[in-house]
């Protein structure tokens, strides 16, 4: 599709969207009123929670405490294992190889002029609308999108006396380390300050309420004593293979870049303090979680909220001699993701279903009962928050760059490289992804069935920031 005909559809269902939008008045003053919604957003997060049981030694007790409260899913994935194209899909409900922003350094609302974001729609539905922390990349916040925002400075994340703090060069921000501050001194703390003062005001109007957190995005600086919980010597490693890239094709290689931070911290010998300051970040966060939740409660309006938290990507701490985000295998594409939808889902709900973070924002219009807008490219999981075993045979797809996709079902992974390589990964019995299958002859009728759930175009890249 060109550039042109891109914007004239986003033109369209802009349109279409505010057409809606008018039809249907805003606060419906005759009906019940809308539920208001928590949006809770964090960065780099993996499976390595208590409710997802990631890594033994997580301590996520408020996370916990959130997931018993609605659903959560052990296979929601995002659409892309990078800050800006993921949040950028959540955020407008296009898929990346419709949109052509596949990176981080590429600005989505310059190939998206007319898209109505999240909360561009619920400010149309009429919504007090906040946002704070890192919600939109931070390069490229929308502030069109947010009527009330809260913004920090890079003052506001302290750092270690010595940067770097662990023994390797520092590179991308690739650091960790404790911070002798007290946790009112770091950003995510100011963050959730600000919400929980902006959920104490008195309102008219239900409110859409974001708050994204920093951490545990790198570099992993967080107060000493959350170190102290992780005790070096007594840390459990990844479970790793040696040679798990043997069968990986050169496409998948490349992204791994295992001559890059994986030698770097085996030569250094910082593996086990990498896992702690990933740890302590993970802590860290999960304690201004708590605070948020406690603060939600005391305001009276905790039986009228929905509460939706979400990881933008995961994140490899070693496994296929891979560190960050940036490819297509499980530990970089799986979410934490949790509903508590007052009314709709019940206590303790776990979703085994295969779902998207482009889904949320078809959910919530049907939770919140918005106007409908064409072309949203996700499906609403209204049917798996009441039931969260419902029938749902819908793969889900991940996108790294234009032509390299990962296709998700319950069962099984597959890859395919914009050169036409691919990956095959039976998950029943073989959950770490050790064994590439897509060679053998016993699978290709699966690879082919999967294959059918592959993006029809990829829209060339979007262009990148000077």
């Amino acid at each position: 599709m060109s550039g042109s005909g891109s914007r004239r559809i986003f033109a369209w269902l802009s349109l279409a969207a505010a057409l809606l939008a008018v039809a249907v008045p805003a606060t419906a003053a005759e009906g019940p009123r809308r539920p208001n919604v928590l949006f809770i957003a964090v960065d780099d997060l993996n499976d390595w929670t208590g409710f997802l049981g990631g890594h033994p030694q997580a301590r996520t007790p408020n996370l916990d405490r959130l997931a018993a409260r609605g659903v959560h899913f052990t296979r929601a994935y995002c659409p892309a294992p990078a800050c800006n194209p993921s949040r950028t899909s959540l955020m407008t409900g296009f898929l990346p190889s419709t949109t052509g922003v596949y990176h981080n350094n590429q600005p989505w609302r310059p190939v998206l002029p007319d898209a109505v974001t999240l909360p561009q729609h619920f400010t149309a539905a009429g919504y007090d609308v906040a946002g704070g922390g890192k919600i939109f990349h931070n390069s490229f916040n929308d502030r069109a999108s947010w009527p009330e925002w809260f913004g920090l400075s890079g003052r506001d994340h302290p750092k270690p006396d010595q940067v770097p703090a662990n023994d390797i060069p520092r590179t991308a921000h690739f650091d960790w380390g404790p911070v002798d501050v007290p946790d009112e001194a770091m950003g995510d703390h100011k963050t959730v300050s600000w919400a929980i003062d902006w959920l104490d005001a008195d309102r008219d109007r239900p409110f859409f309420l974001a708050v994204g957190l920093i951490r545990p995005h790198l570099p992993w600086y967080a107060p000493r004593p959350y170190f102290d919980h992780y005790p070096i010597g007594e840390i459990a490693l990844p479970e790793a293979l040696a040679d798990d890239l043997d069968d990986v094709p050169p496409a998948g290689i490349a992204m791994a870049k295992p001559e890059g931070d994986h030698r770097k911290v085996v030569e250094a010998g910082q593996w086990e303090e990498a896992v702690q300051g990933y740890l302590a970040s993970i802590e860290f966060a999960d304690a201004q979680i708590g605070r948020l939740l406690d603060a939600l409660d005391a305001s009276g309006h905790r039986d009228d909220t929905i509460i939706v938290f979400w990881g933008d990507h995961g994140w490899h701490l070693g496994e296929k001699e891979h560190w960050r985000k940036f490819a297509l295998w499980e530990e970089a594409t799986r979410v934490p993701l949790i509903v508590v939808a007052p009314g709709v889902t019940g206590p303790n709900g776990r979703s085994e279903r295969t779902v998207s973070l482009l889904d949320l924002y078809p959910t919530l219009i049907d939770l919140c009962d918005l106007p409908l807008r064409p072309g949203l490219e996700g499906e609403g999981l209204t049917p798996l928050l009441r039931d969260p075993a419902a029938s749902w045979d819908r793969p889900v797809v991940t996108t790294h760059g234009r032509g390299n996709h990962a296709v998700r079902s319950e069962r099984w992974r597959y890859i395919r490289y914009a050169d036409g390589s691919e990956e095959l990964y039976d998950h029943e019995a073989d959950p770490r992804e050790w064994t590439n299958l897509a060679d053998d002859p016993r699978w290709q009728a699966v690879t082919a069935e999967l294959a059918e759930s592959l993006p029809k175009t990829d829209a060339p890249d979007a262009p990148r920031a000077n």
